[in-house]
């Protein structure tokens, strides 16, 4: 190829030919003729504006990720939040010195066990604010398993007064032994960062923020409350099983490796990488055959959390290998990532 350095800001096209390993003299003269045998043969688009004072390459990626990028939806800020951040919801090592080892590590503050909830003689009235907690032990891929061994007290800003909490007795008596060690902004007795509750109510998807070998989501349609190691998703837009589906493939975590963020081999999902994945906004009929197959699968995560998905989650791939318009050849390359 010949280059020219100048200032045209125009983008323009031209032809990206590749002989496959194998080839022979007939693939040579197909690929001279444009025809794709054991070739690769691409019209290029060339941004200029893309690329100014970038590396150029000819990576099979960048095809893809511009076929992926073609879809211009993306999760809104109001769809997406982190989960609470706590003063502290069990009592860590630190925390016991400052109270003189007066309590044991891990006891429950804003985290309670079932024990530690039933030993405080809740009222009605206290019951309100006490509200179902839950961790990677019951947050999977694809499905949250809606039997939670924690609870937490759930304050929002209001709680900052000294007196918010005069009508919860036993649950003022329980927070102020552990007063001295609160950081909150909403101290005394309001959380640190509640977030919306609506993020943890109904039908939403969990996000882990940080994952081993693939991105993590999962659907629950119960209410569901968890810390800041999770992101949870809300949105009206899509049906929220084909979504869990698309997040799930493998065509996102390939994204998400790429044009993610990264911590050595392990994904960690933020709310930008989240906002920043291209989505396809499709008519209800488009997303059926994949909210079918999500379907199927909490139907076997329910009765087994480590039933075999594999099939199910491959006809899912295929459906959004087909929804992106990736090749054989694309697929290929994002099944071998």
């Amino acid at each position: 190829m010949l280059f020219e350095k100048n200032s045209t800001a125009d983008n323009y096209g031209f032809d990206y030919r590749i002989l496959m390993e194998g080839a022979n003299k007939e693939d040579m003269l197909a690929l001279l003729n444009k025809q794709i045998r054991r070739t690769i043969y691409r019209i290029q688009k060339f941004n200029r504006t893309k690329f100014a004072n970038k590396l150029f390459t000819f990576s099979e990626k960048n095809v893809i990720f511009d076929k992926i990028s073609k879809n211009k939806v993306y999760l809104q800020d109001d769809e997406v939040a982190q989960g609470i951040v706590f003063p502290q919801d069990f009592l860590n090592k630190k925390g016991a010195a400052k109270l003189e080892n007066r309590f044991p590590i891990g006891s429950g503050i804003f985290g309670l066990s079932y024990d530690e909830k039933n030993k405080l003689n809740l009222t009605d009235n206290e019951k309100s604010i006490i509200k179902p907690y839950f961790s990677t032990e019951q947050v999977g891929r694809y499905c949250t398993i809606p039997s939670n061994s924690k609870w937490l007290i759930y304050t929002d800003s209001s709680f900052k007064k000294a007196d918010s909490m005069d009508n919860y007795p036993h649950i003022k008596a329980h927070l102020d032994q552990f007063i001295d060690i609160f950081t909150s902004d909403n101290k005394p007795y309001g959380l640190h960062r509640c977030r919306k509750e609506k993020f943890f109510q109904g039908e939403k998807i969990i996000s882990l923020r940080k994952c081993v070998e693939r991105p993590c989501f999962s659907y629950s349609d119960f209410d569901c409350y968890v810390s800041q190691t999770f992101f949870s998703i809300k949105t009206s837009r899509w049906n929220m099983k084909f979504l869990t589906g698309v997040l799930n493939s493998k065509l996102v975590a390939f994204w998400l490796r790429h044009k993610g963020k990264m911590q050595g081999s392990n994904y960690q999902v933020d709310k930008v990488p989240l906002q920043g994945i291209p989505l396809p906004l499709i008519d209800l009929s488009l997303q059926q055959p994949i909210i079918d197959l999500v379907n199927a699968i909490l139907t076997k995560k329910k009765q087994s959390p480590q039933a075999n998905i594999l099939d199910l989650e491959n006809s899912i791939d295929r459906h959004i290998y087909n929804l992106y318009g990736l090749s054989e050849g694309e697929i290929k390359i994002v099944e071998g990532f």
